[in-house]
């Protein structure tokens, strides 16, 4: 049985599978209705409006309705999509106990204790019939699949066939005149309201008759329920049997009894697809019979739930089966077809034939017809199904024809090796025919078969079986022979994988290595959790690891690329020719780049499992072995995949294409740093602007802030062109905001005193004389500094400052003494700036080229071609030559050659867009509102403007230079040195410290399942630090920083193992002298910089590990003393005589652990427990050259005393280790989480929480495993 889905709930009495959806209804004990989404794991919805158990349920095959049944008499129609009851059906007087939906009219039929079985009309809300003759409750009543047959289960031990044509008949749909449908509708009505005595008796029983009455249970009947393609029932009853029925167009009779059961039945059916019948019971045990043989042929127990209901999917093979404390649903056997892909050509298993497909013709053709495996049909006991049996016809498979696991293939000598999981495991070995025919005859070809799992080809004429029971490889020959026995050398070992010739891949729970069989040895190793299936390159240069939900994708040499989480389960993966892995989920047929990205491609109906992927094109093979093909669009991943691998010319064509589209496009050139390259997919303005600010690209930021025109906007443009100083499009925005005081500033660092002045006089007219003072005192006007003050009633401040300066005449203006008592030393305005220059932009630094534009005056110029995945360390190689040896920008000018034409776009030539945007003047630039200032009707004195050919502020003139491309632009800064650092990281110390540190701890959560990050703080800071540093800089300029590499595009981590060797001694030390606090810190210090810790040796990583395992023991220990004195304080002597026995369980160095068995036995012997204290004097003196004599002493004293005065949960004699959360003993055998980082062992209960010890991982959380080589 292999579980597919489960869920813990209130028992479950109601299943039905939606007919479409990956939908199930589970009804429960406690009245709610429960709709799960199987394939996804969730709940989508609940419905609770039953008061008190609900028994029955069952989905509409066509409309997106569901009816239940419950104890509270009422059947509910419910809409799943509006997420309420439609209506209410009511007329039974005791419990329900099922309803069904009639699979094409408006039916539903419902079985209740009142001893009655109705059949209602959903559509008018009335009851069409009452079926009135079992004599005790009624347990179950379905319609037949294909006629107008209801049968129906009672306690009264009977099972009734009911002929309902009359029904047909009379219904609506028949043709009933429009007045014959309102009586009968009102007779329907009125039946419904009257008990079901009286009604036979007004109205007779004529609608529906007993056809067949079948008796053989010899107690109540639980279940019953029709074939859906033969004249067959089944049944199930308290006497524990399970019984089959025939009926015919006259006669029905017991045909076999399935006996096995030691309780009731609960239900039963019949398996849509094969000649199987299933039956769950009392007992806790689900059963599997074969229809045939009547046999017995699996049985799955479960070991303290009563199973109460079946329920099986119409079209796919899942069965579901409730019981006390949920539901589980399943399905009996693989569906997988076994297959391999060799030159072109595709062999799989089809019923009982090994074929060929080639890829090529798309021709399928039969190859050898094969046996079946042992273990699996019994279909032929009785020379054929039941239906050659009875006259009808069965399109079933014969029962539990169950594949082969996998598929390998030999090329050279033209056989195949199927392996099996029964018995243990098991192989096949056939040879195929050569040449253009297969074999023919309905003989089965003869295997070479042996015991072992996993075999698969390691050479020519060699395969390597694992032998699980001896943790041996076999290497036999292709006569079946043993040549060699390698050990295995990865514990617990289950299943092999091809890795070339000589080497194997083996895999346990937890990771995966690549053995050398010649050799002996382990070439290399990687943590992956479960794997199912291993996918090969061609060039076998990388592999994809497939396990449940999880895709680890790794080089030849098992190096680390990348891994893909998913959800639902990962079904099949191949390689396309460009490198990116193409795999299939349940529903989803997806993509992974080598560097993790990933993506949706398109969505799948049904499971397939992919065989090859060429171009557009996916081969693939279903469930039912049929070979297929379809389209897909690649473009979208061989998009990424050229940014990754820097075709940037590439990437150019397929966006002058128009190729790409969608929002996941955008937000992923923004994530990926080209904002410049998502700024051609966009047609929102807004979006338009932030991508043009994020790459330098001003003049469309300028066309993006003209449609929106917003004062943020205008604000947000002015810094960004200020940064790059573009400084026409700065007074641009500064006019356009109406922001004098930036605007004045500007007019004054360019030297333009004419502008300066103009502002100066709006801000009059605006009478905001701060912004006045601000522009006089930056033009050196003192007088009109001296009309603000004046203005502002500043008369005395006026007069200090008239003084200072001298103007005498001013001093009497404003009501002054020019002999006042006032002494102000003599003073003067400091010199004015003088710019460099005030016409143009600055820097003066042409862009010729943008980052994917490659100059087509260079000698090495590369037209575009349709390689979309050229290799990245070929373009390197070709990059660095045209570095070395390409002419540059001077010697292109000496030889005559045209220079490139400057652009702010890279794109913008290529695309046929606008070289500049159009500037929409509309008069001036901040409106034709600035020559509307209220001035009270006084003149204002301004400066003579200077001849500038424009209106008064210069706007047009502005305006004129953005348009006329009058000013030099910066090109946009290329990928910083911590933007290098992050793409080239693999390691968490370079992510941290390049900065990135959400992207640091994604891969600590991956990696050491971390669940808490507040002890990395201190350590992620010293990091990030550790690798800059600031040197002096310019008088009024920051300091600029220097980032220091160890390499190319590699950061220089600072936490180094030297550095964490020196911590351990520290708390080493810290610990000896007893200064447990100080010691504590340093350990948990040196468990957070572990992970961060880059190394280049397999020697460095073991010491790495056993310095992090040193720190575990430590902490341990540490926290045992300190639960220890916090016993003794409250006076629990048990308590403390453990702990102190626990702190001697841990692995000290010899010195410390002399002194912990020291104060162990000291407490032991105060506590009077002698036995405990003999045996810590004992292991004081084991290996001690020199034993101490209080040691001698105390053993001496114990052993004329061998009492303990407490009883203390501590057995030395027995095997044990340290609980890290209560830090009691965790015995041998007991069951055990481990911490995903430190490897505390802990009890299953705390299971999710976060390790104690390190206060890094996740109890019982899977991760890959710790990495921190570099390679």
């Amino acid at each position: 049985m292999l579980t597919k889905f489960e869920t813990q709930s209130n028992r479950v009495k109601g299943l039905a599978f939606h007919p479409n959806r990956p939908w199930i209804l589970a009804s429960l004990h406690n009245g709610s209705i429960q709709l799960w989404d199987y394939r996804m794991g969730t709940l989508i919805d609940r419905f609770d409006e039953h008061e008190g158990p609900v028994r029955g349920v069952h989905f509409h095959p066509s409309q997106p309705l569901f009816v239940s049944g419950g104890d509270d008499y009422k059947i509910k129609v419910w809409n799943y999509k509006l997420r309420r009851c439609v209506f209410t059906l009511g007329g039974h007087l005791d419990y329900i106990r099922t309803v069904f939906f009639h699979h094409e009219s408006p039916w539903i039929v419902s079985a209740s204790d009142d001893q009655t079985v109705r059949v209602w009309n959903w559509q008018n809300r009335s009851c069409l019939s009452i079926l009135t003759g079992h004599n005790h409750y009624v347990m179950c009543a379905q319609f037949h699949p294909l006629e107008d047959l209801i049968v129906s289960a009672s306690l009264d031990q009977t099972i009734r066939v009911w002929d309902i044509s009359s029904l047909r008949q009379r219904s609506p749909a028949g043709g009933d005149a429009p007045g014959d449908m309102q009586i009968r509708g009102l007779i329907n009505q009125a039946r419904g309201n009257i008990p079901a005595a009286v009604n036979a008796d007004i109205f007779g029983t004529g609608d529906a008759v007993v056809k067949y009455l079948l008796e053989g249970h010899s107690r109540g009947v639980n279940w019953v329920s029709f074939h859906p393609t033969l004249p067959l029932i089944v049944s199930g009853a308290d006497d524990r049997q399970v019984k089959l029925w025939r009926i015919s167009e006259t006669n029905a009779w017991e045909v076999d009894t399935f006996r096995g059961h030691l309780n009731n039945v609960s239900s039963t059916l019949f398996h849509p697809r094969q000649d199987l019948v299933i039956s769950n019971g009392e007992d806790k045990t689900i059963r599997v019979w074969d229809q045939n043989r009547r046999t017995c042929l699996h049985t799955f127990r479960k070991e303290s739930d009563r199973f109460w209901i079946l329920a099986v999917h119409p079209t796919i093979n899942l069965i579901a089966a409730g019981h006390d404390t949920g539901m589980i649903v399943f399905k009996l056997q693989r569906e997988r077809p076994p297959f391999a892909v060799s030159e072109g050509n595709l062999f799989f298993v089809k019923e009982s034939y090994i074929r060929s497909m080639s890829f090529e013709t798309a021709r399928d053709s039969p190859l050898l017809m094969i046996q079946r495996n042992s273990s699996q049909g019994v279909g032929s006991a009785y020379g054929g199904s039941l239906g050659d049996m009875y006259g009808g016809q069965s399109d079933a498979p014969p029962a539990q024809t169950t594949p082969a696991r996998s598929m390998s293939y030999n090329a050279q000598e033209h056989c195949v090796l199927l392996n099996h999981v029964s018995n243990g495991g098991t192989y096949e070995l056939y040879f195929l025919p050569r040449g253009a025919g297969g074999v023919s005859g309905d003989t089965p070809a003869e295997p070479r078969k042996g015991e072992g799992v996993g075999a698969c080809f390691v050479g020519r004429n060699r395969i390597a079986v694992l032998d699980r029971a001896r943790n041996n490889i076999l290497i036999k020959d292709l006569h079946n022979e043993t040549t060699k026995r390698v050990k295995c050398l990865l514990p617990g070992a289950d299943w092999l994988f091809p890795a070339g010739v000589g080497y194997v891949l083996v895999k346990n729970e937890e990771k995966v290595i690549l053995q050398d069989l010649q050799q002996k040895k382990i070439v290399a190793e990687i943590s992956a959790v479960n794997v199912k299936y291993v996918v090969w390159s061609d060039d076998m240069s990388r592999v994809a690891l497939l396990g449940k939900h999880i895709l680890v994708i790794a080089t030849r040499r098992l190096e680390h690329l990348a891994t893909v989480h998913e959800t639902v389960r990962i079904k099949s993966a191949a390689w396309d020719e460009s490198g990116v892995i193409v795999y299939s989920t349940l529903n989803h047929l997806k993509y992974c780049l080598p560097n993790g990205d990933n993506g949706i491609i398109n969505t799948l109906k049904d499971p397939v499992y992919i065989t090859r992927v060429r171009g557009p094109a996916v081969c693939y093979i279903d469930r039912n072995a049929i070979p297929g093909i379809f389209a897909i669009d690649p473009t979208e991943y061989a998009f990424k995949l050229m940014l990754l691998r820097k075709r940037y010319d590439d990437v150019r064509k397929m966006i002058s294409e128009n190729r790409l589209c969608g929002k996941a496009i955008i937000a992923y050139l923004q994530r990926k740093g080209f904002p410049e390259v998502a700024l051609h997919f966009v047609r929102d303005e807004r979006t338009r602007f932030n991508l043009a600010v994020d790459s330098g690209a001003i003049d469309i930021a300028l066309e993006a802030a003209q449609e929106l025109d917003e004062p943020e906007i205008w604000s947000t443009l002015a810094g960004a062109a200020l940064k790059l100083g573009n400084i026409d499009v700065v007074e641009l925005c500064y006019q356009r905001t109406k922001d004098l005081e930036r605007l004045a500033f500007l007019y004054v660092l360019l030297g333009d005193r004419e502008k300066a002045a103009k502002m100066a006089n709006i801000a009059e007219s605006r009478r905001n004389f701060m912004a006045k003072f601000q522009i006089c005192m930056y033009l050196g006007d003192v007088e009109g500094a001296l009309s603000v003050l004046a203005e502002c009633g500043q008369l005395a401040l006026a007069r200090v400052m008239a003084k200072a300066h001298g103007l005498t005449d001013m001093i009497k203006e404003l009501g002054g003494d020019e002999d006042g008592a006032t002494t102000v030393a003599k003073g003067k305005l400091l010199p004015r700036p003088l710019p460099l220059s005030g016409e143009q932009s600055w820097p003066t630094l042409p862009v010729t080229r943008g980052l994917f534009t490659k100059d087509p005056h260079a000698e090495d110029f590369e037209e575009i071609t349709g390689d979309y995945y050229e290799d990245a360390a070929a373009l390197e190689a070709s990059e660095r030559e045209r570095e070395r040896g390409g002419w540059g920008e001077e010697e292109r000018g000496a030889l005559g050659k045209q220079p490139a034409t400057t652009t702010v776009d890279p794109f913008a030539q290529e695309l046929d867009q606008p070289k500049s945007p159009a500037v929409i003047t509309g008069g001036d630039g901040w409106g034709d509102d600035l020559d509307d200032f209220d001035f009270g009707g006084a003149e204002v004195q301004t400066p003579a403007p200077a001849q500038t050919g424009g209106d008064d502020f210069e706007v047009d003139a502005v305006e004129q230079a953005v348009q006329m491309k009058d000013y030099f632009v910066p090109p946009p800064p290329g990928p910083g040195v911590t933007v290098r650092w992050t793409r080239s990281a693999k390691l968490v110390g370079d992510l941290v410290a390049a900065g990135a540190f959400d992207d640091a701890m994604k891969l600590l959560s991956r990696q050491i399942g971390c669940k808490s990050f507040s002890a990395f703080e201190d350590v992620f800071r010293t990091v990030y630090l550790g690798c800059r540093a600031s040197v002096p800089g310019i008088i009024n300029m920051p300091s600029p920083m220097v980032h220091m590499s160890r390499g190319v595009d590699q950061p220089k981590v600072a936490v180094t193992l030297e550095s964490v060797t020196n911590l351990v001694h520290s708390a080493r030390d810290s610990f000896a002298a007893r200064k447990f606090n100080d010691a504590k810190t340093l350990f948990s210090a040196v468990a957070a910089s572990v992970p961060l810790l880059v190394l280049g040796t397999d020697k460095e990583v073991k010491d790495a590990v056993d310095m992090l395992s040193s720190s575990r023991e430590y902490l341990l220990a540490l926290a045992c003393d300190r639960c220890r004195n916090e016993a003794k304080a409250a006076g629990n002597t048990v308590r403390e005589v453990q702990l102190a026995a626990m702190f001697t369980h841990c692995e000290l160095l010899p010195a410390h652990k002399v002194l912990a068995l020291r104060t162990a036995m000291k407490i032991a012997f105060d506590a009077k427990c002698f036995i405990f204290a003999s045996g810590f004097a004992r292991r004081l003196i084991d290996g001690n050259p020199n034993p101490p004599a209080q040691a001698l002493k105390m053993i001496q004293y114990c052993d004329q005393n061998m009492t303990n005065a407490h009883e203390v949960d501590y057995d030395d004699r027995r095997d044990f280790v340290v609980e890290a959360s209560q830090l009691v003993p965790l015995y041998a055998g007991q069951p055990r989480k481990d911490c995903s980082y430190c490897k505390a062992k802990y009890q299953p209960e705390s299971a999710g929480s976060t390790c104690a010890l390190c206060e890094i991982g996740s109890v019982g959380f899977s991760a890959e495993g710790l990495r921190v080589k570099t390679s």
